[in-house]
């Protein structure tokens, strides 16, 4: 079994919040998913996605300047069976729908190849081509304030707003599409920083094929082939979809990317934070 915590350096003090919300871990044929535990002391309640059912705990400090250290379990086991069955069902959100003129421009890409996969590998790479890697404050982002997402020549972001693009540009062309968030870890320490990371996976035909442009991008590498870690590394899934929207207390918690733990404030808005420390371990001959 595999044992990753995350160590966080604020707390719910220096937020204004009152409880930190953790999305659970999920299946894949790669690895089972067995458990969280929050912190000690801390009290717990869980919660689900309205939409999908996927599952998250909000977990509360005894004091609002208490450490927080949360742990994931996974079973790594290529045997672990499929991913859910519905990770390509669409999000009803305006966040992963494509502007008119942008799903006009990919649709055509699409079809210039005779679409299926040699067309989603053109959107794949034609999107790539299109973007820089870079952490952006978010009203620099190319999608800050849009209601859907916009056509773009040239843009920068991290791998959610690359993917964010992508799922759009895919869906646009009738692609079965998933969005999915994990912890990542690579092989060889420095190649790739440690932490919350998103990709794509796509199915058609009943063939599925995993697509991580800005890993491609980490690494300088600028064509983009289907697989996972072009630096080799492990993953271990968190979830799938976009803008999950937890009921707690009688209020709403939206999670725009579900991905690594955020602060709750009172009213139910979550908060980034500092992103944790991320410590992986091998716990040989743990119990199931």
């Amino acid at each position: 079994m595999t044992n990753i915590t995350l160590s966080f350096p604020d707390t719910a003090a220096d937020h204004g919040a009152v409880s930190l919300i953790v999305p659970h871990g999920m299946d894949m044929e790669f690895h089972r998913f067995r458990g969280i535990r929050g912190p000690a002391g801390w009290t717990s309640e869980p919660v689900k996605d309205a939409d999908t059912g996927q599952g998250a705990t909000v977990f509360t400090p005894p004091s609002p300047r208490a450490e927080a250290v949360i742990s994931y379990d996974y079973d790594d086991d290529a045997s672990s069976g499929p991913a859910p069955v519905d990770i390509f069902v669409p999000e009803n959100s305006p966040r992963v729908h494509a502007a008119a003129d942008l799903a006009q421009d990919m649709r055509s890409h699409f079809d210039a190849v005779g679409g299926g996969e040699n067309g989603i590998a053109a959107i794949v790479q034609d999107v790539a081509d299109r973007f820089e890697y870079a952490n952006l404050p978010p009203e620099m982002l190319y999608h800050a304030g849009e209601a859907s997402v916009p056509l773009v020549a040239c843009a920068a972001g991290n791998c959610i707003d690359i993917n964010l693009f992508l799922v759009a540009a895919l869906r646009a062309c009738d692609v079965e599409t998933a969005y999915l968030t994990c912890l990542y870890q690579a092989d060889e320490p420095g190649q790739i920083e440690p932490g919350m990371h998103c990709w794509v996976r796509t199915r058609h035909s009943g063939r599925v094929q995993d697509w991580d442009i800005a890993h491609f991008k980490k690494v300088a590498k600028s064509r983009i082939l289907p697989g996972l870690n072009p630096v080799p590394g492990r993953r271990w899934t968190l979830c799938y979809g976009r803008d999950h929207r937890y009921l707690w207390q009688g209020k709403d918690i939206v999670l725009s990317t579900p991905s690594r733990p955020q602060w709750v404030q009172a009213d139910g808005t979550a908060i980034w934070g500092d992103g944790p420390e991320m410590r992986v371990r091998e716990e040989h001959g743990a119990a199931a």
